[in-house]
């Protein structure tokens, strides 16, 4: 549906976030990251523990679905005479990486436009504004955000009025792990939902807090949940 439907005319974009332990942990003090996902198009189950426990609460979640096996999956299908892409990405190289790809696929270079967003960029109304007209005067038709959350679900849904009718993919890592300057965890890791370990031991500074102190967070929205049932 995200590659063979358009959008339609005037209904505002389509926008796609994947819940992982990051982010329902950020789910629980963040009202404006809150918003964007009660407004979002569609949801998945990206982390493992937010599909098991999604599963074990009935929810209709038939499988795992992550931000980089979904834009994976859709790189491949789009079509250079229908669509129109337009990357936000963390670097240049993984920006020019990305539009690589499509214009080998036969895709015109008018068709794919990349911005790299300076730091900040979300709480600077001057570059949001330029930003979502630039997206909306290229007439995308895919929007795929890669500088993490929860700035992207927040920009894309605060802006979600002057960004056009698109679809609106916020991947994060996925972006860098699709076009090779980041390495994604071997299969096996993967499908055993320890992929996490490994960007651990990528990145351990970084994610050390996330993934050894904020992560306990998640047993105390679990009771929140369970406690409104």
């Amino acid at each position: 549906m995200i590659v063979k439907d358009a959008v339609p005319a005037g209904s505002g974009p389509r926008i796609v976030v994947t819940a992982n332990l990051d982010h329902i942990v950020q789910l629980r003090n963040n009202a404006d990251f809150q918003l964007a996902y009660d407004r979002a198009w569609a949801a998945t189950a990206d982390g493992m523990p937010v599909y098991l426990y999604a599963k074990i609460r009935g929810a209709k979640v038939p499988h795992r679905v992550t931000g980089s096996d979904l834009f994976a999956a859709i790189m491949p299908e789009l079509n250079p005479a229908e669509h129109r892409c337009y990357f936000v990405a963390s670097t240049q190289v993984t920006a020019d990486k990305a539009a690589n790809y499509l214009y080998r696929r036969g895709f015109p270079r008018s068709s794919v436009r990349t911005f790299v967003p300076p730091f900040g960029f979300e709480r600077d109304e001057a570059i949001s504004k330029w930003l979502a007209k630039d997206i909306s005067g290229h007439r995308s038709t895919h929007l795929f955000f890669g500088v993490g959350a929860p700035k992207s679900e927040i920009w894309t849904d605060r802006n979600r009025f002057e960004i056009g009718d698109c679809y609106v993919l916020n991947i994060g890592a996925g972006l860098d792990f699709f076009v090779g300057e980041k390495k994604r965890a071997p299969i096996f890791f993967q499908r055993a939902g320890l992929e996490w370990l490994w960007r651990f031991a990528e990145e351990p500074r970084r994610l050390f807090p996330r993934y050894f102190v904020n992560s306990w967070l998640l047993l105390d929205a679990i009771r929140l949940d369970l406690k409104r049932k």
